[in-house]
C-alpha cells in the first residue's frame, strides 16, 4: 500500500496498550490514519490516545473493551462501524500467556482463559467487524469487491511447540489457520482484503512478567544470545508497518524465523531441541529456599 492510500482510513486496533501495540501505534499514527484504540481500561491507553494526537493520526479515540465480553465487544465495534461505515484495517491484537500444558499440572480453567482470550477473542472481534471489513473497490467482474486489510497477531509459538506452553502455542496454531482460511474466503469472493499474519519470536515486552516461571525461563533463553536474541517491541512493529505496505502474507520476526515454515520438519526439531534445552538447564537451576 502506498502511503497515500493510508490517508483517512479507519485503523482498529485490540491491546492497543500493549508494548507491542503501543509501537504500532505509533508507526502507524504518521501515516494519517483515523485511529481506534481498543483495551482494558489504564493510564497507558489514555497516554497513548493523547502522545497519537500529536505525531500526525487524523483522528484518535481510546475505548474500552474486553475481547472476552461479547456484549461489550459486538456494541464497541458497531459504535466504530455505524459511525465510520468502514473498517479499513483491523489489527487483532490482544493476547496473553503462561506456563500452562496438560504435562505440568495445567487446569482446564487455565487453558480456557488464554483461549478465550488469544482465540475466542479474535473470533468475536473479527465476526462483530465483517459488516465493516474494508470499503468498495468494484470491477466488472465484482461489482461488491471491497479492499481492507486484516492483520492477527499470532507468534513463533504458533509455528513451533513450547515445552509447558501447550495452551498458548495452542492458541496461537490457531490464530494461523483462522486467518489462512479467512484469506482463501475473500479470495473466493473476489474481494480484495489482505490478510496478514505476524509471527514474532519471544520478545522483550511485558508479556514475561506475568509469572515467576515465565521470568526465569526468558533469562535462560536471553542469556544464550545469537539465534536465542530477543527481539524488542519496535523490531515487531517496524515489521508490522512493512507487512502492512507490502500486504506481507505472513511476517516472521526476526525474519530468518520464515524457516519454520518454509523447512518444516528440519526447522521445526531444531527448534524444538533449542527450547527442550533451555527448559532442562531451568530445571537445572538450584531452588530457592
Amino acid at each position: 500500500m502506498k502511503k497515500k492510500w493510508y490517508k483517512g482510513k479507519v485503523f482498529v486496533i485490540t491491546g492497543a496498550s500493549g508494548d507491542i501495540g503501543s509501537e504500532v501505534c505509533r508507526l502507524f499514527a504518521p501515516l494519517g490514519l483515523k485511529m481506534y484504540l481498543l483495551d482494558l481500561p489504564n493510564p497507558r491507553l489514555d497516554k497513548l490516545t493523547e502522545e497519537l494526537k500529536g505525531l500526525g493520526a487524523e483522528y484518535v479515540e481510546g475505548l474500552h473493551m474486553d475481547v472476552t465480553n461479547k456484549e461489550q465487544v459486538e456494541s464497541v465495534i458497531k459504535s466504530i462501524g455505524e459511525k465510520e461505515k468502514y473498517i479499513d484495517i483491523l489489527f487483532n491484537n490482544a493476547g496473553f500467556g503462561n506456563q500452562t500444558s496438560i504435562t505440568n499440572g495445567g487446569t482446564f480453567e487455565e487453558y480456557r482463559r488464554i483461549m478465550s482470550v488469544n482465540t475466542d477473542g479474535m473470533w468475536r472481534v473479527l465476526q462483530a467487524a465483517v459488516p465493516y471489513i474494508g470499503r468498495p473497490a468494484p470491477t466488472k467482474k465484482f461489482p461488491d469487491r471491497r479492499e481492507g486489510q486484516l492483520i492477527f497477531m499470532s507468534s513463533s509459538g504458533g509455528k513451533v511447540g513450547i515445552p509447558n506452553m501447550a495452551a498458548y502455542c495452542m492458541s496461537k496454531y490457531a490464530v494461523v489457520g483462522l486467518a489462512d482460511s479467512i484469506r482463501a474466503e475473500y479470495k473466493m469472493a473476489g474481494h480484495k482484503i489482505h490478510v496478514i499474519t505476524i509471527c514474532p519470536a519471544p520478545a522483550k515486552t511485558r508479556f514475561w512478567d506475568a509469572t515467576l516461571e515465565f521470568q526465569e525461563w526468558l533469562k535462560k533463553y536471553s542469556k544464550k544470545g545469537g539465534i536465542y536474541r530477543l527481539v524488542d517491541a519496535h523490531e515487531v512493529a517496524k515489521e508490522v508497518l512493512r507487512a502492512s505496505k507490502k500486504n506481507i502474507k505472513e511476517r516472521f520476526v526476526p525474519k530468518w524465523w520464515w524457516l519454520l515454515s518454509f523447512l518444516s520438519v528440519l526447522s521445526r526439531g531444531f527448534i524444538m531441541n533449542l527450547l527442550i534445552k533451555i527448559e532442562k538447564s531451568k530445571e537445572d537451576m538450584p531452588k530457592k529456599k
